[in-house]
């Protein structure tokens, strides 16, 4: 069912919730939209409805399992982040059939957050050499289902990554401003070279797996400034 809640999960930076997306383009709006939401939505082109409304849909009920309200339409920044209300941090993401957010109180200064969805899917055009660095590269499995997972867990953590670091640099970041590294126990570690010199910042990762969904890549990032400055 459209919008349907497909799973809520307590992670290490926050609460993230997944919903349904429809299958087509007609659907009816769900009610927990804010007016100004729905009517936001309906001039939305039909491609890019639903993942928006989704992800709205998930980032109130994200809000709402920590504790906080969003009386106000959650419309999106200049640079495509929704507006939180105070007190929140959080990401949205979403893919064909589903969309996801991570939402956490904002009560320790300095520190921001991103969520990333991908289906785990045979990548038709060999993306390694456009978002991995040549280190990422060197330690790909070979060719093949393996490989393709690989990569794209790899590119999830960076876009989750750039998510928690917009509000901190307001650009673009290159894919290989950002490296990621996945130990023997499964593990994500990231690294940043920022070519604008900004930060330092720190970086976690943390990929949930989410029982009864398979072939779904969510990974989680929480970035720290060392020095905090103003954020938007």
């Amino acid at each position: 069912m459209a919008f349907e809640r497909r799973f809520m999960l307590d992670l290490p930076f926050g609460i993230c919730v997944g919903v349904s997306l429809p299958e087509d383009g007609a659907f009816e709006l769900p009610e927990a939209l804010h007016p100004v939401e729905a009517a936001f939505a309906r001039a939305l082109p039909e491609a890019r409805r639903a993942g928006w409304v989704g992800g709205r849909t998930a980032l109130r009920a994200a809000l709402a399992a920590v504790g906080l309200e969003a009386p106000d339409a959650m419309l999106s920044r200049p640079r495509g982040a929704p507006v939180l209300p105070a007190g929140a941090i959080g990401s949205v993401s979403h893919k064909r059939t589903i969309a996801v957010a991570l939402c956490a109180r904002d009560s320790e200064p300095g520190v921001t957050i991103g969520i990333d969805v991908e289906d785990v899917r045979p990548l038709r055009v060999d993306v390694a050499s456009r978002v991995l660095t040549p280190e990422e590269r060197a330690v790909l499995p070979a060719d093949g289902p393996a490989r393709d997972a690989a990569v794209l867990l790899r590119f999830s953590a960076k876009e989750a990554i750039y998510k928690a670091l917009d509000p901190w640099v307001h650009r673009f970041v290159a894919f290989h401003e950002a490296s990621v590294a996945c130990g023997s126990n499964g593990a994500l570690t990231g690294r940043l070279a920022l070519e604008g010199g900004e930060g330092p910042f720190s970086v976690e990762l943390h990929q949930a797996h989410v029982a009864g969904e398979v072939g779904l890549i969510l990974v989680a990032a929480r970035v720290r400034a060392a020095e905090v400055v103003p954020r938007s």
